[in-house]
C-alpha cells in the first residue's frame, strides 16, 4: 500500500479519502432511512455506483477521470435524497410535525455535504504525476 501511494500527488490521496467518505455516507444513509418512507434507493444506488466507478477507474489507471465520476454520483444522489426528504422537511418547517429534526437527519446532511464538497475539490486537484 505504501508503494502504491509513494509517487501519487495529494489530489489522488484526497480522492481516495473522498471515495471512502462517500461509501460511509451511503452506508449511514442506508442505516438511517432504510426502514422509512424517506429512503431513496436511487440515491443509495447512484452513490454506490459512483464509488464503484471511481475505484474501477483507479484500478484501470485512469485516475484523472475518477474524481468526476465520484462527483456525478454524489451530486445525483443528493438530488434524489432531496426529492425524497423534501416532504418531511417541509412538514417540520411549517409546523405540521412538531417533533423537529432528529440528530440522524443532521448527521446525514453533514455527511452528504462533506462528501460533495470534498469530491468537488478533488475535481480541481491534480490526480496524476506531472511528466
Amino acid at each position: 500500500m505504501k508503494n502504491f501511494l509513494a509517487n501519487k500527488p495529494l489530489g489522488f490521496r484526497v480522492t481516495l479519502v473522498a471515495t471512502a467518505l462517500s461509501l460511509v455516507t451511503a452506508l449511514a444513509y442506508l442505516a438511517i432511512y432504510s426502514s422509512s418512507r424517506y429512503m431513496s434507493w436511487q440515491a443509495f444506488g447512484i452513490m454506490i455506483a459512483g464509488v464503484v466507478l471511481t475505484v474501477a477507474l483507479i484500478a484501470l489507471k485512469q485516475e484523472r477521470f475518477a474524481p468526476s465520476a465520484l462527483l456525478v454520483g454524489n451530486f445525483l444522489s443528493l438530488l434524489f435524497y432531496g426529492y425524497y426528504i423534501y416532504f418531511y422537511v417541509s412538514s417540520v418547517v411549517t409546523g405540521i410535525q412538531f417533533s423537529g429534526f432528529p440528530l440522524e437527519f443532521f448527521v446525514n446532511i453533514v455527511l452528504y455535504a462533506a462528501s460533495l464538497v470534498l469530491s468537488i475539490a478533488c475535481v480541481f486537484m491534480r490526480q496524476t504525476v506531472e511528466e
